[in-house]
């Protein structure tokens, strides 16, 4: 294609956004703007804008890899401003990796790609139509341009940033796919110039599938803030109590001593996005590869540990020491293949099938998960879909029932949706929680179109890291007692018993309701998932957690931090109600278009439940024995959640009061006649396969 460069206007600016979405047609080459200020209030940014534009413009859904699917690349209120993890940003569209359908949902981002379109004058991007050949996007402030990317195609995601920078300027920033995401894999990420990447979702494909290798920005503007010292202050006091809150000094310095000798330049906690105080990804500078004869630089986080192996063990029975890890990490990202679901699903359903006798070889290749030679040679096949490797590009659930190949036992690590599990205390071995406060993480993954993250991590998570049985230990400095959570959960819930480890399944729809919107808080505004809301403290006598100089008079409760950096940020003069009653606009918007699209209601939200209706993982130290759900007990907790949101007890859907009370009253008929065009065009979906616990009598679970 030729190259095509547009100047686009400007509107009127407002306080934190930049009142201004950038769209784009690559079917026609067509770059134009509109105005974000109508729905900017209503919607705060980020997901919640891109659940209005979904709304208004997609009566009927569209498949994943159909043009017409709107890739949007969404960054929250207050990113580009100093508020404490505003670099993220969501990427949203009808997702290749969901089942069983190809739900509209999302994915999250760090680094600083958003802040830059921010400062470029944008509040998100919206991409639709696809081009026949290779294309990149340039957005330079005003001017915006689609070039050619012909010589790009083929590159992997790393290489393909410095190609970039080579031609556009270091400064710039950019969103890239490597082959995965070309060969169009439902595992594909979106990756940033730092690791950070757009794990779960698939999105990397549907930028494959519209020709879309790159989205590079380069902004030279500020974003405005209404209340610049208020900002500053609220920042510094956020920081002043999250830093610490994590374990992470301790163990680079022994890293460091182990690695001295292995010519590694430098290593340190680094953050995962813009205006972090609690940097958490292992960063790693000229580190010498054992497989590829090349120094790698780059980050590990989260689940890219697990390429290391555990030693003994079903699992992750194999062992790589750090620098083979390391490289296994870095390679699946210049591939663009999902660490969440190759390490949490594929593997182990793999690994299954290989004790089960029914697999023994990849592509001719004996199983030797010891080996990097293995190792690398799996993750080519799955990014250039070639032999098995073209089902495993299709994510492990699809996989399994593609190939005809361990299908009664890939159900045990894929909790819902065609995502692996996460939080969930049952198919994940990587993510410790007990019984019952796993009865939230099970309400979260029911009520979700994809791994609910975002939602799990600020109740399950920080439960069971912040809380007794987390990774400090009794009596040490900063440690927490029962009954302090207790009194926590009263505070924060209403109820003592939605924070205590003997309380079975009462009080948990509360915080499952809670944290669902908090959700929504924390990718619209945005902040950082795992830290916020602000609950806990390691540093107050209560351990709970507050904000401010007591000695001055402005203390404010953790929970409430949210809307101060709203209101700071945008100038708006919201309480923490109207903050709320937004972010229930945006989530009862997402629920309306699941039901629109696809009929989604209660019957279907429960077909995650036998992922949990087996013997946990773990046991809970003060119960002494394993638990599973149990649906009689389960179904109340079930209708008190709805109720709790406004929606119907036996459809699980927005009630006609419940949307006119959000401003949405227009929303409910076209809901159900979306609901009736659905039930109509689908087909009835077939049962479950049942779960089969194959890890029920393993040594190391008895």
């Amino acid at each position: 294609m030729k190259t095509k460069t547009v100047t686009l206007e400007r509107f009127a600016p407002l306080y934190g956004w930049r009142n201004r979405l950038l769209r784009v047609d690559l079917s026609d080459g067509r770059i134009w703007a509109q105005e974000t200020a109508q729905d900017a209030y209503q919607f705060i940014g980020a997901r919640g804008l891109a659940a209005k534009v979904l709304w208004d413009e997609y009566p009927d859904p569209v498949e994943a890899f159909d043009a017409r699917n709107p890739l949007m690349v969404m960054p929250g209120a207050l990113t580009g401003a100093p508020s404490p993890y505003s670099g993220r940003t969501n990427v949203c569209a009808f997702s290749p990796q969901c089942w069983p359908y190809t739900w509209f949902s999302r994915a999250s981002i760090g680094a600083d790609w958003g802040h830059e379109l921010k400062k470029a004058g944008y509040d998100g991007v919206v991409i639709t139509g696809a081009s026949e050949t290779p294309v990149r996007l340039l957005i330079r402030d005003d001017e915006v341009s689609l070039l050619p990317a012909d010589a790009l195609w083929g590159m992997d995601a790393l290489l393909a940033q410095k190609e970039i920078q080579a031609l556009d300027g270091a400064q710039v920033k950019t969103l890239t796919i490597g082959p995965a995401g070309e060969n169009l894999s439902r595992i594909a990420t979106i990756h940033t110039g730092s690791s950070s990447v757009a794990g779960q979702g698939g999105f990397g494909a549907v930028m494959g599938s519209k020709k879309l290798k790159a989205i590079t920005v380069s902004g030279t503007g500020k974003v405005s803030v209404a209340h610049p010292e208020r900002l500053k202050t609220l920042y510094r006091d956020i920081a002043t109590e999250v830093q610490g809150s994590r374990p992470g000094k301790r163990f680079i310095q022994r890293m460091t001593e182990r690695l001295q000798n292995e010519g590694v330049e430098k290593i340190r906690l680094a953050p995962c996005t813009m205006y972090c105080p609690t940097p958490c990804r292992v960063e790693v500078t000229g580190i010498q590869g054992c497989h590829f004869d090349q120094k790698w630089s780059g980050a590990m986080a989260c689940v890219s540990g697990v390429f290391a192996g555990t030693g003994p063990g079903r699992l992750y029975d194999w062992y790589f020491d750090f620098r083979q890890a390391f490289e296994l990490n870095m390679h699946a990202n210049r591939l663009g293949i999902n660490h969440w679901d190759m390490l949490v699903g594929v593997v182990p359903w793999l690994r299954s099938c290989q004790y089960e006798g029914v697999l023994s070889e990849i592509n001719g290749m004996p199983l030797d998960w010891n080996s990097l030679d293995f190792w690398v040679a799996l993750l080519d096949a799955m990014a250039h879909r070639e032999g098995m490797g073209d089902a495993l590009a299709e994510g492990g659930y699809r996989a399994a029932f593609q190939l005809g190949l361990g299908e009664d036992l890939v159900r045990r690590y894929y909790t819902g949706w065609g995502y692996s599990g996460h939080w969930d205390g049952h198919a994940a071995f990587v993510n410790r929680i007990v019984y019952p406060f796993w009865i939230v993480g099970a309400l979260h993954w029911a009520m979700d179109t994809r791994d609910p993250a975002s939602s799990t991590h600020g109740y399950v998570q920080n439960v069971m890291m912040r809380g007794p049985f987390g990774w400090r230990k009794p009596g040490e400095e900063g440690a927490i007692t029962w009954d302090q959570m207790r009194a926590i959960g009263e505070r924060v819930y209403g109820r003592a018993d939605t924070l205590d480890p003997l309380s079975g399944y009462e009080g948990k729809a509360i915080p499952a309701a809670y944290h669902g919107l908090r959700s929504v808080m924390k990718d619209c505004l945005p902040t950082d998932d795992q830290v916020f809301p602000l609950i806990y403290s390691h540093t107050s006598p209560d351990r709970f957690c507050r904000i401010g100089d007591p000695a001055k008079g402005e203390v404010i409760d953790g929970p409430d931090v949210d809307v101060h950096l709203f209101n700071a940020g945008t100038g708006t003069e919201w309480d923490m109600a109207e903050f709320t009653r937004a972010a229930e606009r945006v989530l009862n918007l997402e629920r309306a278009i699941s039901i629109r699209h696809f009929a989604k209601d209660r019957a279907m939200d429960e077909r995650v439940l036998p992922s949990f209706e087996y013997d946990e993982n773990w046991v809970n130290p003060e119960l002494g024995t394993r638990m599973a759900l149990e649906r009689e007990k389960f179904d109340p907790v079930m209708d008190e959640y709805l109720r709790l949101r406004g929606w119907d007890v036996t459809t699980g859907w927005p009630t006609q009061a419940t949307l006119e009370r959000l401003d949405l009253g227009d929303v409910y008929d076209e809901m159900l006649a979306g609901a009736s065009r659905a039930q109509a065009r689908l087909p009835q979906l077939p049962p479950e396969p049942p779960v089969r616990d194959v890890h029920k009598n393993d040594p190391d679970r008895k």
